[in-house]
């Protein structure tokens, strides 16, 4: 019953913060009629999911996965991609997603690791994320001597240049060869509160350190995939105000608004980042941010519902035997 209580109570808080949003206009759903007028920007939505979330996004983590030493075809892993796109869609503040993909890579690599197997989903997860700020980032350059002029935005453009360079940090000295005892795996095993994740995660990158390649080719696809998610999302804002702001300033806050949808408090993190976007939108200057937010993010989540259609295969030609389904999913929720 905890878990249905907990998933009633995130449902109930994300259509609240909606409807609040639509009665004080900040969230105008009749623009979701734009997908069945503007063919373009339909065309942009489904290129997107289909390009970079479907076949970057399974490249990215196949190549982890071959990284780390698990064999996997790309029909498998596609397949196990667009599934878990499915469940993390219809199964709100879990993992259910990522837990069918680590069960079926588990099966076919028996002689394997799970752990290492289940560290392989949260590092793609954090590939992605350094991609969303270093992209961010690299186009805020173009604009950043008029950013920094303004004092309300100069926070807000500290904070992605440190971030971004802390993920230079953090991969470099995970992926350095140390002659004798690293000296950040010291640090991070002093018992401070919260270095717990990041030790795990300093751990497991450090298994790549003899496959540096992967690591690389895995940040330049996920610079890719947020490279095209923010085009996207500055296609649908041109759409929606009308005109074409400057791109410097919507990237200065894109990556800060998508972080807020991450956390699992409602499900895709809907609600919570229609909020965040409209203050982030206010924040340089501009209207209609949580409407923006609606048209990118309930697109992307109806087309994640299309991954029920290679889930049913799964079931179909290789169901699951019961003692492999057993992946502990408190495992993989305590290694996010």
């Amino acid at each position: 019953m905890k878990p249905i209580l907990i998933t009633a109570l995130k449902l109930g808080l994300a259509v609240t913060l909606i409807a609040w949003l639509v009665g004080s206009g900040k969230v105008d759903l009749s623009q979701m009629r734009r997908f069945a007028t503007e063919y373009d920007l339909l065309a942009a939505t489904i290129g997107y999911w289909v390009v970079a979330a479907c076949m970057m996004g399974t490249w990215r983590w196949k190549t982890l996965l071959e990284g780390a030493g698990y064999k996997i075809t790309w029909k498998r892993a596609l397949q196990l991609q667009i599934t878990g796109f499915f469940f993390n869609t219809v199964m709100p503040g879990a993992v259910g997603g990522d837990i069918i993909k680590l069960a079926y890579v588990i099966r076919d690599n028996k002689d394997k690791s799970k752990t290492q197997a289940m560290m392989t989903v949260l590092l793609d997860r954090i590939v992605g994320l350094s991609g969303l700020f270093l992209i961010g980032w690299l186009f805020m350059l173009g604009s950043l001597k008029d950013l920094v002029q303004d004092a309300s935005l100069l926070p807000l453009v500290t904070m992605m240049g440190a971030v971004s360079l802390g993920f230079v940090v953090f991969y470099t000295a995970a992926l350095y060869h140390y002659r004798g005892r690293d000296p950040f795996l010291r640090f991070l095993s002093l018992p401070i509160p919260g270095v717990g994740v990041f030790y795990k995660l300093y751990n497991a990158l450090r298994t790549y350190r003899y496959a540096r390649g992967a690591i690389a080719r895995s940040i330049m696809l996920s610079l890719a995939i947020q490279g095209l998610s923010l085009c996207l999302f500055y296609l649908i804002t041109t759409k929606i105000l009308g005109n074409a702001p400057e791109f410097g300033r919507i990237a200065s806050i894109f990556p800060i608004g998508v972080l807020t949808t991450a956390i699992p408090v409602t499900p895709g993190g809907l609600g919570v980042g229609h909020v965040a976007f409209d203050r982030l939108f206010n924040m340089i200057g501009l209207n209609h941010g949580a409407t923006v937010f609606n048209l990118y993010v309930i697109s992307q989540l109806l087309l994640n519902l299309l991954g029920v259609i290679p889930y049913i295969s799964l079931r179909r030609h290789q169901p699951l035997p019961e003692s492999n389904t057993d992946v502990d999913s408190s495992a993989v929720i305590s290694a996010y």
